[in-house]
């Protein structure tokens, strides 16, 4: 999967200057499929895209999807993925937006647990309902009506609709949970096992163990499926609990540490410095600008 390119909203951005961005996301008012890549990608930001009517034909690793409208659509960064045009057109718009926006302000860990039930496998397509419909309708009006808005808050407007649809997308998951295969089933497995222990330990070793796996094993299933090692899953939730709390300003810089199980705030300092860059308290600072 080496020679799998990655598409990033920055190259979106700069390929189409007429899409309505903002820093960490994107708002596509209308489907194009000319804006991604002729061949399989990798992304480094999410999507969420409302069906509104026709049809769209597009892969998230080996599965194929082929939708008609009223439908919602979720593309995770792990998934390899390609779109396919279709001969009826299809009335679709989208948002796309990076982890860092996420981040940015505050965020709730239930959030968090909410986007990892579908992010867990790259990708998640489900028709909707009347009502459901209407849910994500009137969502994503809202994100059309901020499109050019001045406010100062604006931004903090889209994150909250970008929570809100997390927590509806996260809410029919559960209802309706697709059908993954054995090798997807052991990352999904790991992904909630890291959710679950974090804060217990940091080893591949020990959700090897958990899971009944050699940790080789693990971490080439977890590669191979999602791009990244299994280490760099397990730092990358560890540091998004690190500065969910890090933003309670309640929480001395050491209580940070001892809630994330670091043996004193020196090896925490160092830990979350080297996947940041830059230190605990300069993060907390920069938080306040």
């Amino acid at each position: 999967m080496g020679n799998i390119k990655w598409m990033t909203l920055e190259l979106l951005q700069k390929a189409f200057s007429e899409l309505g961005s903002d820093g960490n996301y994107i708002y596509m008012p209308t489907n194009k499929v000319e804006y991604y890549p002729t061949e399989p990608y990798r992304s480094h930001y999410y999507g969420i895209g409302l069906i509104q009517q026709g049809e769209i034909r597009f892969y998230t690793d080996l599965t194929e999807h082929y939708v008609s409208g009223p439908a919602i659509i979720f593309t995770g960064t792990s998934s390899i993925k390609r779109w396919v045009t279709t001969d009826t057109p299809c009335e679709m718009e989208s948002l796309l937006f990076s982890e860092e926006f996420l981040q940015e302000k505050l965020i709730e860990s239930n959030i968090l647990h909410a986007f990892a039930l579908f992010a867990n496998n790259g990708g998640y397509v489900i028709n909707l309902g009347q009502e459901d419909f209407t849910i994500f309708k009137q969502m994503f009006a809202v994100l059309k009506s901020r499109e050019s808005s001045k406010s100062h808050f604006h931004k903090e407007v889209v994150r909250g609709i970008v929570y809100s649809m997390i927590n509806e997308i996260g809410h029919l998951y559960l209802k309706n949970p697709p059908n993954i295969g054995h090798t997807k089933l052991l990352v999904t497995k790991f992904r909630e096992a890291v959710f679950a222990y974090y804060k217990k330990s940091r080893a591949v070793s020990f959700y090897a163990n958990l899971l009944y796996v050699h940790p080789k094993h693990l971490s080439q299933t977890v590669s191979s499926e999602t791009g990244m090692p299994a280490s760099e899953w397990i730092q990358h939730v560890v540091i998004l609990e690190a500065k969910i709390l890090l933003q309670d300003n309640r929480l001395s810089i050491s209580e940070v540490a001892d809630a994330l199980n670091f043996p004193d705030q020196s090896t925490f300092g160092k830990y979350f410095k080297k996947y940041v860059g830059i230190s605990p308290i300069l993060y907390r600072q920069r938080l306040t600008l």
